[in-house]
């Protein structure tokens, strides 16, 4: 009777041993066959000025800070990530009974494709991506920053491979 339940028990961890896995992975998401890239300074669609130049900054520290990937000059890179602000609107929420600005949201809406610069095929084709925040305003602090970090962290999420 033992003998059986130890092979029936070494049956089961057989068994489950061939079963599908969860998916988890601790590789990387981003295709292997791209190791470089170069991001040129975002395109800029609003009326507002040198935010594409602090939009293009966050998205180079994201890339740095969150995949493998090097950076390259064009010539070199394998691959190139090229997007553009679309909108950036500023929403006053709350103001004091002088009409000094204490709430305000940020919205932001951009567009990116990474290419493949060997083959000339996109690697993520032209995707939008959006973001809002609401802001305590500070006196001298850009909140913009921080709309921009999400926007950012969106679009290097979208350079991993689907599952």
């Amino acid at each position: 009777m033992h003998t059986i339940r130890c092979l029936s028990v070494a049956l089961l961890a057989v068994a489950c041993a061939f079963l599908p896995a969860c998916g988890y992975s601790t590789s990387s998401l981003l295709r292997e066959d791209i190791r470089t890239v170069c991001i040129p300074v975002f395109d800029n669609q609003t009326f507002y000025r040198r935010l594409e130049t602090d939009l293009t900054k966050v998205v180079v520290e994201e890339v740095e800070l969150h995949t493998r990937l090097r950076f390259a000059e064009l010539a070199r890179a394998d691959s190139v990530l090229e997007g553009e602000l679309l909108e950036y609107d500023e929403n006053v929420v709350a103001k004091t009974t002088k009409d000094a600005i204490l709430v305000k949201t940020i919205s932001v809406k951009a567009r990116f494709r990474w290419m493949d610069r060997l083959t000339g095929a996109p690697i993520v084709p032209w995707t939008e991506v959006r973001e809002s925040a609401r802001f305590a305003v500070a006196v001298g602090e850009p909140q913009e920053g921080l709309v921009f970090r999400e926007l950012a962290q969106r679009i290097v999420e979208k350079m991993e491979e689907p599952w």
